[in-house]
């Protein structure tokens, strides 16, 4: 994932984490809120029942003062126990009135109230009977009978109070399990609150540290970026195009100027660094080009250096909208192209001699081909004369010849055929290497086949192997000559052996097709291998091996010329393998060798 979406993703996710604690804190405030809302009414019922039971206790008291004040006056008949049992009556029908106000949200309490109230009735009914009656003859009754209500009525406040207990017990516990779960709620909430702000510090802290590895990566990164500006291999510099000044320049192209940046960043412009005649060819044609098609590629420009020396480059430029500013800001990209411009110059130089060497080529093959006109026809004519010459001699003076007359006849047309011989290898040798090269693909097996049976009429006892060989595109009478030539040589020179053989045989890769002529004959030593393949150039004595020593160059020239190799391998007396090679795509049909 790349950095930067990384980075904002990570910086997403802690604001994430950041609201969700600011969130639980104000969900824990809400509830916190509500439990203390819910505490306060709770106890505020719970102090309601402590007021209930206060007053009925006090009702209760009152009630006892309130007969007890009738008491003392049915027996003193003193005045002042008759205000205390008025004043008693008065707070007593007041406490009721409240009683009933307090307890008008429990209709049970309210039910037994009123049971309580007519009893009351029915005590201060009895008590002021009472104070109106005689005190002798109405004590005992009277006793008895208010002992009778105020059993009742402590029975009645009995029940009443231990209604309001339970009920004082149940809002105890509730509003104790209140605050329990208020404090729990806070503390809880609190404490995960604190433990998120705590991994958010830890998580942008974390960032923070990942914030100031990016930074520093993308400041080394950039240094190297401004490293590569400035030391690359080739030259770059921007132009601000409203008044083609260079804005900026890389340490490359002021080395190549020799200018330093002061001189040239919102001073100089491109064209004041050419030389005069390109500066004029790029006022003119290039740059109206470029500014309207805002690309230039592959341009020649020759520049000129602070110490007066010019140089060329190859300059590739392209233009952009700055789209702050609007202004059109160039990019210009220089290689120094003078080393390619001197090897341009050496090559037409090479070219002009190559040239001037063909048409020599040319007129020394035009030679040779005079001179294998000469040979062919000059040089035979005397040879065919001592041949005639040696005969007639040898026919019409046959009786005045001795034996060693007769003899030296024989030697004289036996060199005069070696020189024919040695004239028609001359020749074969020169053609092998003019001509158009006209090449077919044909079966190499029936070639070698042909070559062979030419051969195996004059030397029976050889034997020969031949095992597939592949076809390759090549000239047929060129390659003939190839096949005659190396197969001749295995026979020659196996010749001596009391079993001669001659394998031939075929081997092919990708790009080429090797072909070998083995033999069993003497061979030779792989030290003067290297004169194998020069003309008049032989490893034997004539009088062991005969030959002219031009059959094994013809080959090479032949094969080199098919874009082959030749080489060849032997020990003396272990016999010699000679290899050829022909490229299975063939050359050019038009290829000649000069």
């Amino acid at each position: 994932m790349p950095i930067l979406t990384r980075t904002k993703l990570s910086t997403a996710s802690s604001g994430i984490f950041f609201f969700l604690a600011i969130l639980l804190s104000i969900c824990v405030a809400g509830f916190s809120y509500q439990s203390v809302r819910v505490f306060q009414e709770r106890a505020i019922w719970v102090q309601h029942t402590h007021t209930v039971l206060n007053v009925l206790e006090e009702t209760h008291s009152t009630l006892r003062d309130v007969v007890s004040s009738a008491r003392g006056y049915a027996l003193t008949g003193s005045d002042d126990y008759r205000g205390s049992f008025e004043s008693g009556n008065r707070q007593l029908t007041s406490l009721v009135r409240d009683l009933r106000q307090l307890l008008k949200d429990n209709p049970a309490q309210l039910s037994d109230l009123a049971e309580l109230e007519e009893l009351l009735k029915q005590r201060v009914l009895l008590a002021r009977h009472t104070l109106t009656s005689p005190q002798e003859a109405n004590l005992p009754s009277a006793l008895q009978a208010g002992k009778q209500l105020s059993d009742a009525i402590r029975a009645q406040f009995a029940d009443m109070k231990g209604s309001e207990n339970a009920l004082l017990a149940m809002r105890s516990t509730e509003t104790a399990n209140s605050a329990s779960l208020t404090i729990f709620t806070v503390v809880f909430g609190n404490l995960l609150s604190i433990l998120i702000l705590i991994a958010v510090y830890m998580r942008l802290k974390r960032e923070m540290r990942n914030h100031m590895a990016v930074q520093q990566k993308a400041q080394a990164y950039a240094a190297e970026i401004e490293d590569l500006y400035n030391n690359a291999p080739c030259g770059y510099h921007s132009v601000d195009e409203s008044d083609r000044k260079i804005v900026r320049i890389n340490d490359t192209e002021l080395n190549w100027f020799g200018y330093t940046r002061e001189q040239v960043v919102g001073k100089m412009t491109h064209a004041d660094l050419m030389t005069s005649q390109c500066a004029r060819r790029y006022q003119k044609e290039l740059l109206p080009q470029f500014l309207r098609n805002r690309t230039i590629n592959g341009i020649d420009l020759d520049y000129k250096r602070a110490d007066g020396s010019e140089f060329s480059a190859l300059v590739n430029a392209t233009a952009i909208l700055n789209p702050e500013t609007q202004r059109l800001t160039s990019r210009t990209v220089m290689y120094d192209i003078s080393a390619r411009k001197m090897a341009e110059r050496e090559i037409e130089i090479l070219n002009a001699d190559l040239k001037r060497q063909a048409q020599h080529l040319h007129s020394v093959n035009k030679e040779l081909e005079s001179f294998s006109y000469s040979v062919s026809h000059d040089l035979r004519a005397p040879l065919r004369a001592i041949s005639g010459y040696a005969m007639i001699l040898e026919e019409d003076y046959a009786e005045k010849l001795d034996d060693k007359g007769r003899e030296q006849l024989q030697v004289i047309r036996k060199n005069v055929r070696k020189m024919d011989e040695l004239i028609n290898d001359l020749l074969k040798l020169a053609k092998s290497n003019t001509g158009e090269l006209m090449l077919e693909r044909f079966p190499m097996m029936d070639l070698v086949r042909q070559v062979i049976s030419g051969l195996q009429a004059e030397n029976p006892k050889v034997e020969f192997v031949i095992n597939g060989l592949d076809d390759a595109p090549a000239n047929r009478g060129l390659l003939a000559q190839v096949w005659e030539n190396l197969i001749s040589n295995a026979v020659k020179f196996s010749g001596k052996n009391e079993h001669p053989q001659v394998r031939i045989w075929a081997s092919a890769n990708a790009e080429e097709i090797v072909y070998c002529v083995h033999d069993n004959g003497v061979g030779f030593d792989m030290r003067y291998a290297h004169k194998l393949f020069g003309t008049f150039q032989r490893l034997h004595r004539q009088e062991d091996y005969a030959g002219t020593g031009v059959g094994l160059a013809l080959v090479q020239r032949i094969v080199i010329r098919h874009a082959g190799r030749v080489w060849a391998d032997s020990k003396p007396n272990e016999g010699a393998s000679f290899y050829f090679s022909l490229p299975k795509k063939g050359v050019a049909p038009s290829a000649v060798l000069r």
